[in-house]
């Protein structure tokens, strides 16, 4: 459904520029500003401008109030950026945040006592478990053996499930080394009391799981949805998200399969291109134009990547 404004004073120079210097598809995607919307967007094809002028014309035309939206990114700088933007649209008040600072948000409004001490880093812990292994594996780089404690966690693997889940994928560790680790891991970090950065996800998940009451009440205070990145979401997120949404269909999702980089963690650009299935009345729009790269490049491009 496409909203249109009703306010007169959207004639107003100052708020028409939401629409100034869109493509055909950009300004499509824009005026879209209800229901699921699926936005195939490649580098430099301006997927930013794209998705905080819709933001800001949902503000604007009224479908949403700006505190009632929640866009995510997928790093500090980009929801930074993203704020700056919709601010100097008239869009001040919307929510923009990457999933982990929406999560850490959500717990320390509606539940702040199942929260702990935030872990900065799995190095540390990591390091010292694996300086306790049998060489050659005690000299393994640290940072591979928390990546893989990561990927396992953003698949929803505990410890328990831990072997059943590698199929053909291979640890940096054997199998059975990795799975002990993993499994020291947690068991320091609960010691501690502190918690990771996936398990500020998990809980997160519990809570709108577990707790109706909050779930209401997060689903009452925000209603419309904006995911930056979306062929980097992975399972934690995309089950969070889920939540979030509590069954509504008021879901932007912008991203391009072809620069999906996080698959290491577990993301994968499954839900991007499932999304228009998932939501059978989904507007799917592709932007092709690109604002980054001169000719000579893009044909350089097309001729070097089919």
């Amino acid at each position: 459904m496409t909203v249109t404004p009703s306010n007169p004073a959207l004639d107003q120079p100052d708020l028409r520029r939401i629409l100034d210097g869109l493509n055909p598809e950009q300004r499509r995607a824009v005026l879209q500003t209800r229901g699921a919307v699926c936005i195939l967007a490649g580098a430099g094809s301006g997927k930013t401008t794209t998705i905080t002028r819709r933001i800001a014309w949902q503000v604007a035309s009224g479908a949403f109030p700006a505190n009632r939206i929640l866009a995510v990114t997928f790093t500090d700088k980009a929801a930074r950026e993203m704020r700056s933007r919709l601010e100097a649209l008239g869009a001040d008040g919307v929510a923009a945040r990457t999933f982990h600072a929406a999560a850490l948000g959500q717990l320390r409004w509606l539940a702040p006592g199942r929260l702990g001490e935030i872990l900065p880093s799995k190095g540390l812990i990591v390091r010292r478990i694996a300086n306790c292994l049998p060489r050659p594996y005690c000299f393994r780089h640290a940072s591979d053996i928390a990546g893989e404690i990561e990927r396992a966690k953003n698949r929803r693997v505990t410890p328990d499930g831990y072997l059943d889940s590698l199929g053909a994928h291979e640890p940096p560790l054997p199998a059975d080394l990795m799975l002990r680790v993993y499994r020291t891991y947690e068991h320091e970090k609960q010691e501690a009391d502190m918690i990771d950065f996936e398990d500020l996800l998990e809980l997160a998940i519990r809570l709108f799981e577990e707790d109706e009451q909050s779930a209401a009440i997060f689903r009452e205070r925000f209603h419309a949805f904006t995911v930056d990145e979306y062929q980097d979401v992975n399972l934690l997120q995309q089950t969070l998200l889920d939540l979030w949404l509590g069954g509504r269909e008021e879901l932007c999702a912008v991203g391009d399969d072809y620069q999906a980089i996080y698959g290491f963690t577990g993301a994968t650009p499954d839900y991007l291109l499932a999304l228009p299935e998932r939501f059978s009345g989904a507007t799917v729009v592709t932007l092709e134009s690109n604002y980054r790269s001169t000719d000579q490049e893009l044909e350089l491009a097309k001729k070097l990547i089919p």
